[in-house]
C-alpha cells in the first residue's frame, strides 16, 4: 500500500500539492498497489477547500470518494495495521512512471473531471468539520448575475517569490518560450494574444500573488485593456481557479504549477485558448512555441518525487 499521511513539510503550494495527489493516483494504478490516505493528512486539508465535502451525515461521502478515486481512507492510525506499506512519506520519494505521456494525460484528465463534478458550493463541511467557501464566489463577485454568460479573459501573474526568473528560464530552455515575458505580463505581450482573438473588447481579470504591483499598474493604465481585479473578500484559491478555468482565454506563467494546473483542468474540461508558452521572432512578433500538451511534457517526468521536480522528461 502507498499511504499519504502527515501535514509536515509539504513542498510548494496548491499547484504542487494537487500534482502530488494526482501523481500518487497514477503511481498506485501503474504499480498495482492500493492508495491509502489518512483522514487528517495534507491531502484533505488541500482538496476539501475546493472539492468533495460532506453535505450531511447520510451522504456516504467517504464511500463515494473511495469509489471515485480508487483509494482507501483511514480515520485512525491503527486501521493501517496489517497492511504492507510500500511508502509512507510519498512526497519525499522518487518514483518512475512507466506509461506513455498520452496515457498519463488521459488518466489525469479523468480525475480532474471527477474533482470538478463535485466542486464546493458553500454548503457542507470538510472531514474535520470546517465550513467551506463557494468555488464560484470569485466569478460571481466580478460579474454578478451575468457570471454564467460572461465573456472574459484571465491573466495569472505569479512572481514566484525570489525564484521566478530562475524557474522561468529553466522552463524556457526546455520549451523555447520567452525567459521573462510571462513574469512581467507587459501590456503589449497580453495584447498580442487578445487582439487577434477579438478579446480586447471584453473584460480582462487579473489574478495575482500581489508580489509585483507594477504589473497591476501597467495593465490598469493601458487604455486598450479593460482590467478587473477580484474584490479582496472574494479572492481565494478556489475562486481564482474557477475564474481562470471558466474564462474564454487564459494567460499564465508556465513556471507556475498553479497556472499549469489550470491549463490541465481546462484541457480535461474541453476548453482551449490557454497561453503559457510564447516567444518573440526576429520581427518582434509574439507566437506560441508549443501546444497544450506542453504543460505535461515540461512539468512531468518519468522520474519524479511527487512534487513536480523533474530529472528526466517523457
Amino acid at each position: 500500500m502507498l499511504l499519504l499521511k502527515g501535514n509536515g513539510e509539504i513542498y510548494g503550494r496548491t499547484g504542487n500539492n494537487l500534482q502530488s495527489f494526482l501523481n500518487a493516483l497514477y503511481y498506485a494504478r501503474d504499480n498495482n498497489v492500493q492508495l491509502g490516505i489518512m483522514a487528517d493528512s495534507w491531502v484533505f486539508d488541500m482538496l476539501q477547500q475546493m472539492w468533495w465535502v460532506s453535505i450531511d451525515k447520510e451522504d456516504k461521502w467517504k464511500e463515494k470518494f473511495e469509489t471515485a478515486f480508487c483509494v482507501k481512507i483511514f480515520i485512525n492510525p491503527h486501521e493501517v495495521e496489517g497492511y504492507n506499506l510500500s511508502l509512507s512519506k510519498f512526497e519525499n520519494n522518487w518514483q518512475e512512471i512507466s506509461k506513455s505521456l498520452y496515457d498519463y494525460m488521459a488518466f489525469q484528465s479523468i480525475y480532474l473531471q471527477t474533482l470538478f463534478r463535485n466542486y464546493n458550493n458553500g454548503q457542507g463541511t470538510t472531514i474535520k468539520g470546517d465550513p467551506v467557501q463557494d468555488m464560484c464566489s470569485g466569478i460571481d463577485a466580478v460579474f454578478g448575475r451575468k457570471s454564467n454568460a460572461a465573456i472574459y479573459s484571465v491573466i495569472h501573474q505569479r512572481s514566484l517569490e525570489h525564484y521566478g526568473e530562475h524557474l522561468l528560464k529553466s522552463v524556457a530552455k526546455q520549451a523555447g518560450c520567452h525567459p521573462s515575458a510571462a513574469l512581467h505580463m507587459e501590456p503589449n505581450y497580453v495584447k498580442s494574444i487578445l487582439q487577434p482573438l477579438g478579446m480586447l473588447k471584453y473584460p480582462v481579470v487579473l489574478i495575482t500573488d500581489g508580489q509585483d504591483l507594477s504589473v497591476v499598474m501597467r495593465l490598469m493604465n493601458d487604455p486598450e485593456i479593460d482590467l478587473h481585479l477580484v474584490p479582496k473578500n472574494a479572492s481565494w484559491i478556489g475562486g481564482d481557479i474557477t475564474l481562470a478555468i471558466m474564462s474564454s482565454v487564459f494567460i499564465g506563467n508556465p513556471a507556475s504549477t498553479f497556472s499549469t494546473f489550470i491549463v490541465k483542468s481546462r484541457l480535461a474540461l474541453g476548453l482551449g485558448h490557454s497561453y503559457l508558452f510564447r516567444a518573440m521572432n526576429k520581427d518582434n512578433e509574439w507566437y506560441t512555441v508549443c501546444g497544450d500538451t506542453c504543460v505535461y511534457e515540461i512539468h512531468n517526468c518519468r522520474f519524479w518525487n511527487g512534487v513536480g521536480h523533474c530529472s528526466k522528461p517523457f
